[in-house]
């Protein structure tokens, strides 16, 4: 059984992939856009949706943390929940150049969070 806590983390995680993977609709649906800057957009909502996983497991690692009564091996097991949790939504990102990523000045935004 997964904790409330976890929960509510993967349902985010759920809900902005969601909302990132209909921005790629609406870019990818209008043919008034250039093929470059397409890829370009998509680039950028790449760093952006890394960003904001990043964001939310950050602000889930302060929680455990300002949990001052937390006995530790229960803080061991809510963070190892958590990197199961940004392992399993890390490797469903799309893989993009970092070439790309370079050309518009956002280099990826992931970093370990311990």
């Amino acid at each position: 059984m997964m904790s409330p806590t976890l929960m509510s983390v993967l349902g985010s995680m759920v809900a902005v992939e969601r909302m990132f993977w209909k921005l790629r609709e609406l870019i990818d649906g209008d043919s008034s856009i250039l093929p470059d800057v397409r890829e370009t957009l998509h680039v950028i909502l790449d760093a952006k949706l890394l960003s904001a996983k990043d964001k939310i497991m950050s602000d889930a690692r302060a929680a455990i943390d300002a949990t001052p009564d937390l006995p530790q091996a229960v803080r061991e097991r809510a963070y190892s929940s958590l990197d199961s949790a940004m392992t399993m939504f890390m490797a469903s990102e799309p893989r993009r150049t970092q070439d790309l990523l370079s050309e518009i000045g956002m280099l990826s935004a992931h970093r370990k969070m311990h």
